[in-house]
């Protein structure tokens, strides 16, 4: 069996590791590489916390917030309707959310984190915070520094096509 976990893994990051050699591989390139490696981490740890892939979405959304809507969720995790509807139905049924009607408005329904839904939203914080000690490991913090205006440039770039 650990044969086997050891080809999915080779399998999983063969690609990244060609682009290493790569003369001219783009910023693009390796951007989408590290984002698809750090997620597939975050989708593991997730997982043997008993945290179904997808639910870190909804859990640090409403863990930033006391309540949302379901609507409020789908717009802020970019997921579709039907997803985050299922989604929730699920984290209910495991206690990991709450759903009760806006006594202001009964026909929407907020969402809110139990206390079992918080450790689970902190278990997936762990996660993230042992996947960026691992993507940053031995860089030295002038590096890391120098980095960061460059990333936040590159993302506003981005943002700035995606808003015309």
């Amino acid at each position: 069996m650990e044969r086997g976990n050891m080809m999915h893994n080779d399998d999983h990051t063969r690609m990244p590791r060609r682009l290493l050699d790569k003369p001219d591989a783009l910023p693009s390139m390796f951007i989408n590489d590290i984002s698809k490696l750090f997620m597939h981490r975050i989708r593991r740890s997730s997982e043997r916390f008993g945290i179904p892939h997808g639910y870190h979405k909804l859990l640090m959304e409403l863990a930033h917030n006391d309540e949302l809507t379901q609507l409020q969720l789908v717009k802020l995790t970019h997921l579709t309707a039907p997803t985050v509807s299922v989604a929730l139905e699920k984290m209910e049924a495991d206690g990991l959310v709450t759903r009760t009607p806006d006594p202001e408005d009964m026909r929407r329904i907020k969402v809110a984190l139990t206390d079992k839904g918080r450790e689970k939203d902190e278990a997936v914080r762990q996660a993230f915070r042992s996947a960026d000690a691992q993507l940053t490991k031995d860089i030295p913090a002038e590096q890391l520094e120098a980095l960061m205006p460059v990333l936040r440039h590159m993302l506003r770039n981005m943002l700035e096509e995606e808003s015309s």
